[in-house]
């Protein structure tokens, strides 16, 4: 069994795109950014200091540009220096740590790695030879720990320059799992206790899993990832530079997966521990100049992913239900399979340009050109592992013909994406209050992967689903009327998966909606902008700007879309008072018609003509109603403000406030997210400052954001049928025409007969009186989020005693709540009692505290004593009951319960060594 890269139809994108997926593992750029720290040490190293009480030579409560006050710079210790000339500068914090309560739960865990016992917080060490220009700087934190890091630097300066960086960072998914399996971070899962493929009947294997899950102790899913890099810079000359750099990352352990046997909502349901062990490895170099007037930077790219876990076998414990092979007993599917995340590499050359034209309005030119590719050419696997002896789909023997690759179109992906980037800017100040600026940039996506689903054995279109239990085939329309008499349901097959063959035929085929060929997504994207920013006077200045944006995309509903943007903005710079900082944003992005069925020629809706036949089914012809919209492609009105305001309300206390405001509309989205998407956020933070080493602080933020969506359950649409629509919703039909007896207390409010020349029309449109897509069946969902931060703190020096406290509340609240005709829809009382209104809220609310307290000891040494607390409460709906029922159907299993509370003290004496 293969869910996410079950085959590899799913491996190339069959009716999704996973590629993307695949290749966004391998990165761009060789990992540019890295900042070091952990938990204990969010800053790098010292994340408690002393200030310096001579600042930077500037006035006692004195003001940044933005009217805030000047935050005091940290005490630098003068290094020392040895008789040969060379300065040095070491530090070292150790200890120990005290860790109590809920110290396993995975969510205080999730990415960092503290317990009782000794500790390496951090260390730093400089050296400086200020003759020869020689410099080396390395700090490192939680030493020996799951979360460690390490940063060296050294070189000589303006000459050559080496950095290199290591980071190790855990990541627990959950501390509730129960495995079932041996194996675990393996690629290959055996039960421990369980019987693979179920035993006699589904209710005796149900109950053997229930009684090996309550037996089975909690245990952590967690992966580590290692990350390393190094960075070479030289300089050549006065104006040439080179610059390398490599990195890699390792990722390695095991996260929850689900697992999925039968055909579309699955007929077996088991959550595995995914292995994961990924290899990225990513390399850059490249070329610098720049003089007075020209600069100009040229680089190349690779990055590198590979999984050493080619394909993950685990055991099956269900006793499945099949979909479409027949003769199959359920006990055969003993194992699953998935086709893990296959390598793959991006490359990129890139060159960046940039001139000064004094002479031309003290004008500067900018230009980028870059070239990408991303590739990935993994040798597929089988649709199923067993023989699946006896078997039939279709009435094709099954025997042999799918476990092997030549069952396959091709027998690897060479699925391969390829990118443009152009980008040109000028820059222009026509004076000293006005500054212009223009650009265009063009990107572009180019994507050759192509696969058809298609068994060159049997010529059978579509494709085994979950190792063979299910399965998704188009045959020709056996309804007598819509083929020549004597079609057979293999009337497909001969043409041994030629396509163009196959639509030659002239057969009307049994569904329009089984992928049968890759759709290469790809788009085309322009951006321009013209902006201006004019300053008034000293104080005060303008910017606006307008951005259009233009975007072709291939086999998406809607072909094209642009978007135009105004941007305005104010500043006030009256650093005697304060500053204020307005912007507004209007958006409108509109486009041409949209197509409800922009894939049809990679479905088996192309493989022949619409069935005419009365009694035919034709509600897998439309994907979608007319009305629906995927909100990336859909109009959409666009507001959003920002305002900022920083005022001195005293000499020593700050005033910070701040307003987000974001309502976005889809005007024309009847169907799919729809109405307004609004986002609130004000924030308001104070800043005390009575000594340079003296401070506190508060501050409180809150946001509040909702979205709506509708959507229709579809009813059917059967060719020659009488639908018959009453008042409260309910649709009733039948192929005589004879009206049937309305429902008690409703009327009959519309007919419609659907016919060769309206079905289209008819069942493609939702509206009141839509055989397919009933407006009554409706339904509608609103979610709306509402999350508070808020905190204090201080900083306070006695004499050469140090102490900080600070402490955050965080609370987050999603609500969901949905309507629907019930009697629509057909739910009965209990159907109704049971789904309600909503979900119950999905809630997480946080305390935390960390105190400090630094306490000379020697000239050289002092202790640190530190007490941390942090608890959470969580609520999510998604694990509700399953602790209590982890098996709530005889063919599924859930074996993660879920995050749970938690409440956990950290103490902490830790000595500082400086020398």
């Amino acid at each position: 069994m293969k869910i996410r890269w079950c085959t590899s139809v799913i491996i190339l994108g069959i009716g999704v795109l996973p590629l993307t997926t695949s290749l966004a593992s391998a990165s761009p750029g060789g990992g540019q950014g890295f900042t070091p720290g952990n938990a204990m040490n969010p800053p790098a190293v010292s994340p408690v200091v002393e200030r310096d009480p001579e600042g930077l030579g500037i006035g006692e409560h004195s003001r940044s540009p933005t009217g805030l006050l000047t935050a005091s710079p940290t005490l630098v210790r003068e290094p020392s220096q040895t008789s040969g000339g060379l300065l040095y500068r070491m530090t070292v914090e150790f200890g120990g740590l005290g860790v109590g309560g809920d110290k396993d739960a995975a969510k205080f865990r999730e990415y960092k790695d503290l317990d009782s016992g000794a500790y390496l917080n951090n260390f730093t060490l400089m050296l400086e030879k200020p003759k020869s220009a020689f410099h080396l700087d390395a700090a490192g934190g939680g030493v020996g720990r799951a979360d460690q890091f390490y940063v060296v630097d050294v070189g000589r300066y303006n000459t050559w320059r080496v950095r290199g960086w290591f980071s190790e960072t855990p990541h627990v998914f959950t501390s509730t799992y129960r495995s079932l399996w041996d194996g675990v971070d393996s690629a290959a899962l055996t039960l421990r206790n369980l019987r693979p493929g179920g035993t006699t009947d589904a209710n005796t294997t149900q109950a053997n899993m229930l009684l090996a899950i309550s037996s089975t102790p909690a245990s952590d899913l967690e992966l580590t990832r290692k990350k390393s890099r190094t960075r070479f810079d030289f300089t050549l000359s006065a104006n040439w530079k080179a610059f390398a750099s490599y990195t890699r990352e390792r990722r390695e352990g095991s996260r929850p997966f689900g697992a999925v046997f039968g055909g579309g909502g699955g007929g077996g349901n088991v959550e595995i521990p995914e292995s994961i062990d990924y290899n990225t490895q990513d390399v850059l170099a490249g070329l610098q100049f720049a003089n007075a007037l020209t600069s100009f930077n040229v680089q190349a790219a690779g990055s590198f992913f590979r999984n050493d876990i080619d394909a993950m076998l685990f055991e099956n414990p269900l006793f499945i239900t099949t979909n479409t092979i027949a003769g199959v007993p359920a006990t055969t599917f003993t194992q699953g399979q998935f086709d893990q995340y296959p390598g793959n590499e991006y490359y990129n050359l890139r060159a960046e340009f940039g001139r000064k034209l004094p002479n031309f309005l003290k004008s500067r030119i900018t230009g980028v050109l870059s070239l990408g590719r991303s590739q990935q050419d993994d040798n597929l696997i089988p649709s199923a592992i067993e023989p699946l002896t006896g078997g039939t789909i279709n009435g094709v023997s099954t025997a042999n013909v799918w476990n092997t690759t030549d069952s396959l179109s091709r027998l690897s992906a060479d699925a391969r994406i390829d990118t443009t980037l152009a980008d040109l800017g000028i820059i222009l100040n026509p004076s000293r209050a006005l500054a212009l600026t223009a650009k265009v940039r063009y990107f572009d996506t180019d994507n050759s992967t192509e696969y058809v689903a298609c068994n060159p054995i049997t010529g059978q279109w579509g494709r085994l689903l979950n190792n063979g239990s299910g399965g998704s085939f188009v045959t020709p329309n056996l309804t007598v009327g819509n083929n020549p008499a004597g079609t057979l349901n293999t009337g497909y097959n001969g043409t041994r998966c030629d396509y163009a063959a196959t639509q030659g035929l002239g057969l009307a085929p049994s569904a329009g909606d089984v992928p049968v060929r890759t759709a290469p997504y790809e788009y085309r994207q322009v951006n321009s902008v013209v902006s201006a920013d004019y300053r008034m006077n000293r104080t005060n200045s303008l910017e606006g700007a307008f951005e259009r944006e233009d975007l072709t995309r291939e086999y998406r509903e809607r072909n094209e879309a642009s978007e135009n943007k105004v941007r305005l903005g104010y500043v006030n710079r009256d650093t005697a008072s304060g500053t204020l900082r307005i912007g507004y944003e209007y958006g409108r992005r509109r486009g041409g018609d949209f197509v409800t069925t922009p894939l049809a020629e990679f479905y088996s809706i192309s493989l022949g003509p619409v069935p005419t036949a009365a009694t035919t089914n034709l509600g897998t012809w439309f994907r979608n109603p007319e009305q629906f919209r995927r909100f990336d492609v859909a109009d959409r009105n666009q507001h959003l403000l920002n305002a900022r305001f920083n005022y001195g309300i005293a000499p020593t206390v700050d005033l910070s406030a701040g307003l987000q405001v974001r309502d976005v509309e889809y005007p024309a989205s009847e169907l799919g997210r729809n109405d307004h998407q609004k986002l609130t956020s004000p924030s308001v933070e104070v800043g005390w400052q009575p000594t340079p080493t003296t401070s506190a602080y508060a501050f409180y933020t809150f946001q509040d954001g909702g979205q709506h969506q509708a959507n229709l359950q579809p009813n059917a649409c059967v060719m020659g049928n009488f639908y018959y629509f009453f008042s409260d919703g309910t649709v009733q039909t039948n192929a005589t025409g004879v009206p049937p007896p309305p429902p008690a207390g409703t009327t009959l409010a519309g007919t419609e007969q659907v016919q060769p020349a309206n079905f289209r029309s008819l069942c493609g449109t939702a509206s009141a009186t839509s055989p397919l897509f009933t407006a009554s069946r409706t339904w509608t969902t609103s979610q709306d989020d509402r999350n508070t931060v808020t905190g204090l703190g201080f900083h306070y020096e006695l004499g050469r005693v140090l102490t900080e406290f600070g402490y955050t509340y965080s609370n987050g609240r999603t609500r969901i709540r949905y309507e629907y005709n019930a009697a629509a829809l057909g739910l009965n009382a209990t159907q109704i009692a049971l789904a309600g209104d909503g979900w119950s809220d999905l809630v997480f609310v946080q305390n935390f505290v960390d105190a400090n307290a630094v306490v000379p000891l020697y000239k050289r040494l002092s202790l640190r004593v530190l007490y941390r607390f942090e608890d959470a409460k969580i609520r999510d709906w998604h694990y509700d009951g399953v602790s209590v029922n982890p098996m709530p159907a005889n063919n599924g299993a859930y074996l993660d319960f879920g995050p749970q509370d938690y409440k956990v003290h950290v103490f902490g004496a830790l000595f500082r060594y400086e020398l």
